[in-house]
């Protein structure tokens, strides 16, 4: 390699190391489908497609000159699991050298990691497969060596938040004076709580989802907790609700929640910005719960499985003592 090359090279290795470095925005993504998430910087494409019962996420590093084109790729994949695990990771593997393995769990799964890279050299390649219950999540990066060691902290960031996103795992958030507790994800952060009168709010944050003129882009959720008549039904307590709500909210869809709840899909507008509320409502004994998830309307809709998953985790205990 010439000298001026050697130069060109090493400028954009250092471009796409200031990319991926402490200035560098990561966001979450989180399928509904496979019911697992990823965080990765904000600056990458993404894309899906499915190919012989497997899915893909593909997540695409900026492109590099000269060619133009994703110097670095990551892709998140799931499926069945049809052959033991260490076979199947040998589609990947065979023809490489094999530079570290180790043994990887997430969330109960079990399974293994890889660094390799083929014989001269050129390329580098990551990979981790997890297994639970006849099916497989994982992920795969691939890249120009030098634009692997780039972005290797982006790399690093990936690999430490992939979760498989499993409710019956989550921390419990309990409130035991109100006798009701709540899973969720360790990535989502309490903003407020307040309780007084025989009510309770709680409010919650979800990890950044999307990047807006500079600015993180996340869901939220209001847990509200009130006393309402012991012999009280679940219609009364919503029409309650909904009077108090008031008109600025529109209900685009209404119904049943398990055996005994309600779910609405609302919607609010405003001259800025046009935002989601799908929220929950149960009664138990003499305590009314709702959960109210609200997004804006360009991350919505890839939230609200995940506020499904998180509203299926909600106990209230009906003996509890006043």
């Amino acid at each position: 390699m010439s000298r001026r090359a050697a130069l060109v090279l090493a400028a954009l290795v250092f471009a796409a190391a200031c990319r991926s470095g402490e200035r560098e925005t990561f966001v979450t993504y989180f399928s509904g489908s496979q019911q697992v998430s990823v965080r990765y910087p904000s600056e990458w494409r993404t894309d899906e497609a499915e190919q012989e019962g497997i899915w893909y996420r593909y997540f695409l590093a900026p492109p590099a000159a000269p060619e133009n084109k994703a110097a670095v790729s990551v892709t998140l994949l799931a499926g069945p699991l049809t052959v033991p695990l260490e076979q199947y990771a040998e589609s990947y593997l065979a023809g490489n050298e094999v530079a570290s393995s180790q043994e990887e769990e997430r969330q109960g799964a079990r399974g293994h990691s890889w660094r390799f890279a083929p014989p001269d050299g050129k390329t580098r390649h990551r990979l981790l497969l997890v297994s639970l219950g006849g099916r497989f999540w994982g992920l795969y990066a691939q890249g120009e060596a030098a634009a692997f060691e780039a972005h290797a902290e982006a790399l690093d960031q990936m690999w430490s938040s992939f979760t498989l996103e499993r409710p019956e795992l989550y921390p419990v958030q309990g409130w035991e004076e109100f006798g009701v507790a709540l899973g969720l994800p360790a990535s989502w952060r309490e903003t407020r709580e307040f309780s007084g009168r025989g009510t309770l709010l709680v409010q919650f944050t979800s990890p950044a989802l999307s990047v807006q003129d500079g600015q993180t882009v996340h869901a939220s959720l209001t847990v509200t907790v009130e006393e309402v008549p012991p012999d009280a039904e679940i219609e009364a307590f919503y029409q309650a609700m909904r009077a108090r709500l008031g008109d600025n909210l529109r209900v685009l869809s209404h119904d049943p929640w398990g055996d005994d709840g309600l779910v609405d899909v609302m919607s609010t507008e405003t001259s800025v910005a046009v935002s989601y509320v799908r929220r929950f409502f149960r009664v138990e004994g003499d305590r009314g719960v709702s959960l109210a998830f609200e997004a804006r309307d360009d991350v919505f809709w890839r939230v609200a499985p995940w506020a499904d998953l998180i509203a299926s985790t909600l106990q209230v205990d009906p003996k509890r003592e006043r």
